[in-house]
């Protein structure tokens, strides 16, 4: 799994943070303190209703994996949680969220918060391994999630458009690349061929000439190709960030935030991930979380 230091997507805003542990201690308000998100949950545990349920109460009942969970606010860090390298911490970001003290939070953002860290410290760690096995579910979830977002304004209508076959090619040249680590080759064209069957050698030059592990190469390659004219950075954000938040942005940018947030989405009533992710392919989405479970 291929790690994005920064995000192109959410203002350069690093992914992973490294404070020092005396820094975060200081950030750390008597009211948030590990022990006193454990009593906080606890008390709401019966409301709780995940399959990551047994094992993220077993560590919030463990103190040395509780104190890994660390709530601060962060003035300028727009994501609501982001592991911290120093310590190898959870961080929940209360700044985003608009509290101050956990006791304020609904204790489904906590609870998804601490799901969201626990996940994404365990991908960045590389103590849990995505096989790329998975990567024709990720291109089939993306695939649907792109037509219905961007669908009706690019004519993508329909799953007969002449231009989907073109799109889920391009799809799986970004996964491999930006998710799985592919360089910008002749490989990956091939490789993407047999998880989105594209004739693409009359375009292969230009093919070669993007950069598929960014997001931005994909966007342009995107609109280049005539899948969705004139899609720029800028409105590519502007109607992700409508229609769900800077998490699902975060997400379509780096692998391990991608499933971070279909994970936390599988979880009722939080803000952090939209529920209805689930609608833009529901078969695939149920593959990936079935996948992640495994993590618990």
């Amino acid at each position: 799994m291929f790690v994005k230091k920064s995000f192109r997507l959410v203002s350069g805003a690093p992914n992973i943070l490294n404070i020092p542990s005396g820094a975060i201690k200081g950030l750390i308000q008597e009211e948030n303190s590990p022990r006193n998100i454990h009593s906080f949950l606890e008390l709401k545990k019966n409301s709780i209703k995940h399959f990551t349920k047994e094992r993220i109460y077993k560590f919030l009942s463990t103190e040395a994996e509780a104190n890994l969970i660390q709530a601060v606010t962060i003035e300028e860090y727009p994501l609501a949680v982001s592991y911290n390298s120093a310590n190898d911490g959870i961080l929940i970001n209360l700044k985003p969220l608009d509290v101050k003290e956990i006791s304020n939070l609904n204790p489904n953002d906590l609870y998804a918060g601490i799901v969201y860290g626990y996940c994404l410290s365990k991908l960045l760690t590389g103590k849990f391994v995505i096989q790329e096995a998975y990567a024709k579910i990720i291109v089939n979830y993306l695939l649907s999630f792109y037509v219905q977002v961007f669908g009706k304004t690019y004519g993508l209508v329909g799953i007969y458009s002449r231009n989907i076959p073109k799109l889920k090619y391009l799809v799986a040249c970004y996964v491999l690349a930006s998710y799985f680590g592919y360089e910008s080759d002749s490989n990956l064209l091939k490789k993407a061929a047999t998880l989105a069957p594209y004739d693409y050698k009359d375009e292969s030059e230009l093919l070669r000439a993007y950069n598929f592990y960014q997001i931005s190469q994909f966007i342009n390659a995107v609109s280049d190709l005539k899948v969705m004219p004139g899609l720029n950075l800028t409105k590519f954000t502007s109607t992700i960030f409508r229609y769900f938040n800077i998490h699902v942005l975060a997400g379509l940018e780096d692998f391990s935030r991608f499933l971070a947030v279909i994970l936390t989405s599988s979880i009722s009533g939080n803000r952090i991930a939209p529920r209805h992710l689930y609608k833009y392919n529901d078969v695939e989405y149920m593959k990936i979380i079935e996948m992640l479970r495994r993590m618990f």
